[in-house]
């Protein structure tokens, strides 16, 4: 059972409690289960959500007694347009019960995981950043990772671009691999970290062509950059 604190939208809304879910949950994620159910779905017959907050009831005690020092109960939304789940930032969870923003239609599961495993987001989905531990960031189903730690609590958004302005460097070969990394306001980064999971195909031309950086690493599928940009980047 579910109770819905409040809803402000322009529709009639109808909400599926599921007891499981047949998607895969990214890793790291496991089902936590409140009353008899994992999560809901909710659809709408015409407009947008415009403010829906849920109160859930109390978490079975199999569930709850998971919750443990450097754990967490969250909620996770499947989105259907980018085929992976994104992360509801502000869910709390207290007495065994959540309180979850629902910002949209659609799918959503309650799930528990260590307080540090990646956030799954979608691109272009704007995201909290803390001013007091770095945030890691999971992008594409675990394409690209972001690491950040901003001078203030702030918002940070990817946005995954087909394109680049900007010149490859001298000596350097484009993958041809784009991002838009932005600040909510503009400010020192006080750190942050950019991994990005080459393809196949990215792996054969790094093995193969000497102008990359990583070339005699056969074995690697992944670079590291220790830098956070606010503007298009191109991986190379």
């Amino acid at each position: 059972m579910f109770a819905l604190l409040k809803w402000c939208l322009v529709s009639q809304v109808t909400i599926s409690p599921k007891i499981t879910v047949t998607v895969d949950l990214p890793a790291d994620f496991s089902l936590f289960k409140v009353g008899a159910y994992s999560g809901l779905e909710i659809s709408l017959s015409a407009g947008t959500v415009i403010k829906a907050t849920l109160t859930t009831s109390p978490a079975s005690a199999t569930a709850s007694a998971s919750i443990t020092a450097g754990m967490q109960a969250a909620c996770l939304r499947f989105d259907t347009e980018a085929n992976t789940y994104t992360y509801i930032d502000g869910t709390s969870y207290a007495s065994k019960t959540m309180i979850v923003d629902l910002p949209k239609a659609g799918l959503y599961t309650f799930v528990s995981a260590s307080a540090t495993v990646p956030i799954p987001t979608i691109y272009a989905e704007a995201r909290a950043t803390s001013s007091t531990s770095m945030k890691i960031i999971s992008y594409g189903g675990g394409e690209l990772m972001l690491g950040v730690q901003t001078t203030t609590d702030n918002k940070i958004t990817c946005t995954k671009k087909s394109n680049s302005t900007t010149m490859t460097p001298s000596g350097k070969t484009s993958i041809n691999v784009f991002f838009d990394i932005e600040l909510e306001k503009e400010e020192k980064v006080q750190k942050g970290e950019i991994k990005y999971k080459y393809d196949a195909a990215a792996v054969k031309a790094v093995r193969t062509d000497p102008s990359y950086c990583i070339s005699t690493q056969n074995e690697l599928r992944t670079h590291m950059h220790t830098h956070m940009y606010t503007s298009s980047f191109s991986l190379l």
